[in-house]
């Protein structure tokens, strides 16, 4: 038979108290509001003992730990962010962890609701891909000593743990593939260029090309915003085109999915009139028209090196220990549409 899910009205009604009680005991406000020790453990042993839904609050009351990992990443509807979330269900399941998944969509108010959600579900941990100007809701975790570790992002005003790419260097050798192939009009489109990371796939962009004795033209360098995101892409590719643009470097594969629809809608050929690099290798450049040169960010072994450094601060039992900021190389994948 399915177990009634408990509540706190069913609790109260059991043991004969106030449901008033039983919420301070659930949301550990016992001594805060005076409920004495046997009282406590009386609504506590009940929850656990009782043929209902265990209540994991209590559970991590009594426990101090609620085996449970909370994960925000920036943008679920991104096919790199939905791997990554995978792959931390992946890595978090083989702990007997739980996970609780967020998408902040890349707005700092929306990041900030969602800590404070999973902060209040007790979680003992989080995997972080934060948006632009959270850095105040970055800080208060450090305070607070809630075990974080960042992915794919960058903070540099902030001692923190954090995995990402080298993404300078990958972008300076795609857009050298880009050169190599004898393009002369490189076109960049990127989006979110406030982030660290995101400046640094330009700045690998803007050095290939000026080794390469060129000037970079800023008419083929289109740096976008999260939103309206598709309609900007679309926008930007038919201005690149018009400012004769015989290349395409895209930063995210979602750029490079709208992008490429785009560029086949006008009745491009993709590599004769235009060839094409993008970041985050996805299975759906693989099986493209015209399958699409693509850099492959080492995903598993991102989040293996952010479940490792969380799980080390979790289990910690002191607390100065020294910060680890990994940085990974990625693999340019060498399909049709770069030769």
């Amino acid at each position: 038979m399915k177990k009634k899910k408990l509540t706190s009205l069913d609790i109260a009604k059991e043991l004969g108290i106030s449901r008033s009680v039983v919420s301070f005991v659930l949301n550990g406000k016992s001594k805060e509001m005076r409920i004495s020790d046997e009282l406590t453990k009386k609504v506590l042993d009940f929850v656990e003992e009782s043929n209902y839904q265990p209540n994991y609050m209590a559970q991590s009351l009594r426990t101090g730990k609620s085996n449970t990992i909370g994960l925000v990443v920036a943008d679920i509807s991104n096919p790199f962010f939905s791997k990554m979330a995978r792959q931390v269900e992946i890595e978090i399941e083989r702990t007997g962890y739980n996970v609780i998944f967020c998408s902040s969509e890349e707005n700092e108010k929306q990041f900030h609701s969602q800590i404070e959600n999973l902060k209040n579900r007790q979680v003992d941990g989080l995997l972080l891909v934060p948006p632009i100007n959270s850095i105040s809701t970055l800080q208060d975790l450090t305070k607070e000593k809630l075990p974080f570790v960042i992915v794919d992002r960058v903070f540099e005003k902030l001692d923190v743990n954090s995995v990402i790419i080298n993404n300078h260097k990958a972008a300076f050798e795609a857009t050298m593939r880009l050169i190599k192939n004898g393009r002369k009009n490189i076109a960049l489109i990127n989006v979110n260029n406030e982030l660290t990371t995101m400046n640094d796939r330009t700045k690998g962009y803007i050095d290939a090309i000026q080794t390469s004795g060129s000037e970079v033209n800023q008419l083929l360098v289109k740096q976008l915003k999260f939103s309206n995101i598709e309609k900007d892409v679309r926008e930007a590719i038919i201005e690149v085109v018009r400012n004769k643009a015989d290349a395409i470097l895209f930063t995210t594969n979602k750029l490079g999915i709208t992008g490429i629809q785009t560029i086949h809608n006008m009745n491009i050929k993709v590599p004769e009139d235009i060839v094409i690099v993008s970041f985050d290798d996805t299975s759906a450049y693989a099986v493209a028209k015209t399958p699409i040169t693509a850099i492959k960010q080492p995903i598993d072994t991102m989040i293996k090196e952010a479940v490792r450094i969380l799980f080390k601060l979790i289990d910690a039992k002191e607390t100065n220990i020294k910060t680890e900021k990994i940085v990974l190389d990625t693999r340019l994948i060498i399909r049709e549409s770069c030769p």
